[in-house]
């Protein structure tokens, strides 16, 4: 992926970038249960895959904001025009092989490559990505679990590789008063825990990804 040289003379966030540089842990760690009612009543009527369609609107989510695709670069920063996901897919013997895809296109290209991409994963000797790790976006999955918070590991203080992970959805039902009467209704939650450095992404961007995340899952079309 290509990428361009932020100007740090003009970049608006210096003295922020230069203030949790110093810090010994500057990460960011999110979690917010997403409400994918609708979206997984929509997707299992078309049986589409649930994971690789979550990742495909976690990718186009992150990618809408510009920090998502921002990495420290020596003293400065760098922009890439787009990140595609790094991925685990499991094997048999509980290990799994890292996967890489291109979510800069059509739902279904983007289907169809990853079959293609995990099965050379799956078939893969070695434990290793596919072309410069710092343009990727880590993702990953623990489908077994629903839970409220998390952490990822780093290799320093600079790391600056956006990981999103993500559980176990749940389904609770609830009371809720329409047109006078008492109804019973479902909402249906997915937990998502977005780990960043601060250095270049602020709350405000989380919220934007989040913001993101809710209106490529509202528009994604099954067809």
């Amino acid at each position: 992926m290509s990428y361009k040289n932020i100007d740090m003379t003009t970049y608006p966030r210096k003295d922020h970038f230069d203030h949790f540089r110093n810090m010994e842990y500057p990460f960011i760690t999110m979690t917010v249960q997403v409400d994918i009612t609708d979206w997984i009543k929509r997707l299992k009527k078309e049986g589409f895959p649930l994971f690789l369609c979550f990742q495909y609107a976690i990718l186009r989510a992150a990618n809408s904001v510009p920090e998502f695709r921002q990495r420290i670069d020596c003293d400065g920063i760098i922009e890439y025009d787009y990140c595609n996901p790094s991925y685990t897919v499991a094997l048999p013997d509980g290990t799994y092989r890292y996967c890489m895809v291109n979510t800069d296109q059509p739902l279904n290209d983007y289907l169809a490559e990853a079959k293609l991409k995990q099965e050379k994963a799956i078939n893969s000797k070695h434990l290793e990505e596919e072309g410069e790790s710092r343009s990727h976006i880590f993702i990953s999955c623990v489908p077994w679990q629903d839970f409220t918070g998390g952490t990822m590991p780093y290799p320093d203080s600079d790391f600056s590789v956006p990981n999103i992970v993500w559980g176990k959805y749940k389904t609770e039902n609830y009371l809720a008063l329409e047109e006078g009467k008492v109804v019973e209704k479902d909402k249906t939650t997915i937990p998502v825990v977005v780990f960043v450095n601060h250095a270049l992404i602020d709350g405000l961007h989380l919220s934007r990804f989040f913001a993101g995340l809710d209106e490529e899952l509202a528009k994604m079309e099954f067809k």
